[in-house]
């Protein structure tokens, strides 16, 4: 099997809809009641009573019944490698870097592009069911199949990247070029996409570097209305210091963070996933560079290597996001996990429940994303103007009831189950609990078929 086309269905052309009499309104300056919401042209256009905004925007075509609904911005994953959700389970309990070099690079080096956007088409499925609108992944890219191939299919918003080795060298760097002449920009900018070192400690100094000239030279030919940024693994594992030292013969004493910022490669424009193990003169090197934290508590406690101090980041200045990680280390891309997790491992790691909020939480898997990937002014809260990028949750749920107060509720109580309907770009991509732009039977079957090729290859 090569193909997987049949897994997806036509997108539609974003609608003029109307959110009807939202019980809450998760809005960008607080709680909304009982108000409506008017999508057109790919964006909020107005929130208010029916009568009114009907008076002054005309009819709409479609409407959604809000009335037992809390109506939230959709979650923002800012770091994941959502094609993985096809090796979900097949290396379980190891360290981190026995888990990469034993098992998870090994199969990744057979895997065939088919396979990769079937993976992602699974991932990002399982993302719009839980309420997430806009991912930040990072994996393989080739023209014949990607990440980027199948959110943009999909509906998903997207920022897409190629991990660069230094074994893979000049040719990932010839991988992201094509990805960013194919893709970024698409559909608006609803797909865009990012450079992407894998590690300071596999990415040799002078490969950093040129990645980091690289992300500047497509900047100069694609960046003008949607900016290209770089994002990779830092920090992750209290051994990465001393492993950059030993392969690259460099100073790293201060640091990992602060060791980037000596190559003169971390900037506004630098999300750095994980960042647990910081020091001093890392937290002077956020500080001074502005680059943006994306944390992901789940997949770091999963396999072992730490738990990031947020509510110091935060403290420092520092923008800080949420992410799941991959579906091979976490195992989901469920960001109402994630986002109660954030929340908890702060008051356990301060010893202070009052550390980290239920609505700080919210934030940072929302607004945070949006703030470090450039789009706050489109994307992270409900507002007029904003993209119409919207989740509904059922709160005639179970988990729902009783209802007292909206961040609480989402932070702590709700469940990937109760996700009714998903917006992305104004378009419905999830109606009534279903994904309206996959075949899930073809998923299914495309799944089983990767699978045992998968498995085929690895007995070679």
């Amino acid at each position: 099997m090569t193909s997987n086309q049949t897994c997806f269905r036509a997108l539609d052309k974003p609608r003029k809809i109307l959110i009807e009499n939202a019980r809450i309104i998760l809005g960008s300056k607080g709680i909304i009641q009982e108000k409506s919401i008017l999508v057109s042209d790919r964006k909020i256009v107005a929130i208010g009573d029916k009568t009114a905004i009907k008076r002054s925007q005309g009819s709409w075509e479609l409407d959604l019944d809000a009335s037992n609904c809390l109506v939230m911005p959709g979650f923002i994953n800012n770091h994941s490698h959502i094609a993985m959700a096809l090796l979900r389970g097949m290396a379980e309990d190891l360290p981190l870097f026995n888990w990469l070099r034993d098992k998870v690079w090994p199969i990744e080096a057979k895997l065939k592009p088919w396979q990769i956007e079937i993976g992602a088409a699974l991932g990002a499925t399982e993302a719009l069911l839980s309420g997430t609108t806009t991912i930040n992944s990072n994996y393989i890219y080739d023209s014949t199949g990607s990440e980027a191939s199948a959110l943009n299919a999909i509906g998903l918003r997207g920022v897409i990247s190629h991990g660069i080795f230094d074994w893979t060298g000049e040719k990932g760097l010839k991988a992201t070029e094509d990805l960013a002449a194919h893709f970024h920009g698409k559909d608006e900018g609803r797909i865009r996409i990012a450079t992407s070192p894998h590690a300071p400690y596999s990415c040799s100094p002078e490969l950093l570097k040129n990645i980091e000239a690289l992300r500047r030279k497509l900047n100069e030919k694609y960046g003008k209305d949607y900016p290209i940024l770089n994002t990779l693994h830092v920090a992750e594992s209290n051994a990465e210091a001393e492993e950059i030292r030993s392969r690259y013969n460099v100073d790293t004493k201060r640091g990992v963070v602060s060791y980037l910022y000596s190559l003169g490669v971390l900037n506004s424009d630098t999300i750095c996933a994980h960042s647990i193990h910081l020091t001093e003169d890392d937290y002077f090197a956020f500080r001074e560079s502005r680059a943006s934290i994306a944390s992901c508590p789940i997949s770091n406690l999963k396999v072992g290597v730490g738990v990031a101090d947020l509510p110091r980041a935060i403290s420092e200045g520092i923008v800080v996001s949420l992410g799941t990680d991959g579906p091979a280390s976490n195992n989901t891309v469920d960001m109402f996990e994630t986002t109660k997790m954030a929340s908890l491992l702060a008051k356990g790691l301060k010893g202070d429940t009052t550390q980290l909020s239920s609505k700080e939480s919210i934030m940072l898997a929302t607004a945070g994303g949006a703030k470090s990937l450039h789009q706050e002014a489109q994307i992270g809260s409900i507002f007029e103007g904003a993209r119409a990028d919207i989740v509904l949750l059922d709160l005639s749920s179970i988990s729902a009831m009783p209802f007292y107060d909206a961040f609480n509720y989402i932070a702590y109580s709700a469940r990937s189950r109760d996700v009714q309907d998903v917006l992305v770009d104004g378009r419905i991509l999830v109606r009534d609990g279903a994904v309206q732009t996959i075949n899930l039977q073809n998923l299914r079957e495309n799944i089983s078929s990767a699978v045992s090729e998968i498995a085929s290859d690895l007995s070679k």
